[in-house]
C-alpha cells in the first residue's frame, strides 16, 4: 500500500528489511511512515526541518520503544501539496546540511594541526 515513494537518491542503501515503510498514503497530502534503524538523531532533524517548510501543516514524530531501532514519522501538507514530495524535498536538505557539517568540521580539524 503506497510503497511507491522513491527513496533512490536520498536515502543509502539499505541490507535487509526495507529502510522505508509507508503506513498510510490514502490521502496525498498525508503520510504515515517508518524509518528502520534510525533514532531521535534522525527524526528530530527531519521534523525540524519539516516544520520549517512552508507547505507543511503537521509533522511529528516517535520512537515506538526504546528498544526498537525505529522511527515513525507523521507528515500533513497544505494547499494540496503531495506529502512524499516534500518529505523527499526535506531529506535532501537535511543531506546537505549533513554535508556542510562534515565539511565545516574536517576544515576546522584540519586548521587546528
Amino acid at each position: 500500500m503506497g510503497d511507491d515513494i522513491d527513496t533512490s537518491g536520498i536515502l543509502p542503501p539499505f541490507r535487509g528489511t526495507k529502510k522505508v515503510e509507508v503506513l498510510d498514503a490514502s490521502d496525498p497530502t498525508m503520510l504515515t511512515i517508518v524509518l528502520h534503524e534510525e533514532d531521535h538523531t534522525i527524526g528530530n532533524s527531519l521534523k525540524h526541518i519539516l516544520c520549517q517548510m512552508p507547505d507543511v501543516e503537521f509533522c511529528g514524530y516517535n520512537v515506538p520503544h526504546p528498544l526498537e531501532n525505529k522511527i515513525l514519522l507523521r507528515l500533513q501538507t497544505r494547499n494540496g501539496q503531495p506529502a512524499g514530495k516534500i518529505l523527499s524535498e526535506a531529506f535532501q536538505h537535511l543531506e546537505t546540511l549533513f554535508k556542510h557539517i562534515g565539511s565545516t568540521f574536517e576544515e576546522a580539524y584540519a586548521n587546528s594541526l
